[in-house]
């Protein structure tokens, strides 16, 4: 038997996987064949904030990228700098959900399995480190500082 390395999800695929979901102010949406967003809210506990989050997806293997929108987490955070961001210039926050060095995420992975989940976890310890000043949440973020990259501004749906 020949090995086949699992196939790419299109944009299409993503779109029935992420239309299973049923959480509050889910929208799909295709901007020019070339990437899907994904617009949710989610809360990271029962007691919790309810968070408007946009998830970005290109059609190639390129990361998607995960937003929060509202409420704004630079002003709940105050003076202090939120741990696990990236920078980019637009609408929203940039989350980290992943160190890309480790590869904890492949294209062929389930985003309902990944990048959900991943953000309402890192939703919940966000809501633990504005309380207490400690990021319990481990892993790794690279210094900004030395690559700064930005993304492109997001469109508003």
């Amino acid at each position: 038997m020949e090995y086949r390395p699992a196939s790419l999800s299109n944009l299409a695929q993503r779109a029935l996987e992420l239309s299973v979901l049923n959480l509050p102010g889910a929208g799909i949406s295709f901007h020019s064949g070339r990437e899907l967003q994904y617009r949710f809210a989610i809360a990271p506990s029962a007691c919790s904030r309810l968070y408007e989050c946009l998830l970005r997806i290109k059609p190639d293997a390129r990361s998607p990228e995960m937003f929060i929108l509202s409420p704004d987490l630079k002003a709940l955070a105050g003076e202090q700098r939120i741990p696990h961001i990236y920078p980019h210039d637009g609408t929203g926050t940039k989350l980290c959900l992943w160190w890309p060095k480790q590869r904890n995420w492949k294209p062929q992975m389930k985003l309902v399995e990944t990048y959900i989940p991943w953000t309402a976890e890192w939703l919940w310890y966000f809501e633990d480190w504005l309380g207490t000043g400690v990021w319990s949440g481990g892993g790794e973020h690279p210094d900004i500082r030395k690559r700064l990259r930005k993304s492109k501004p997001l469109p508003l749906v």
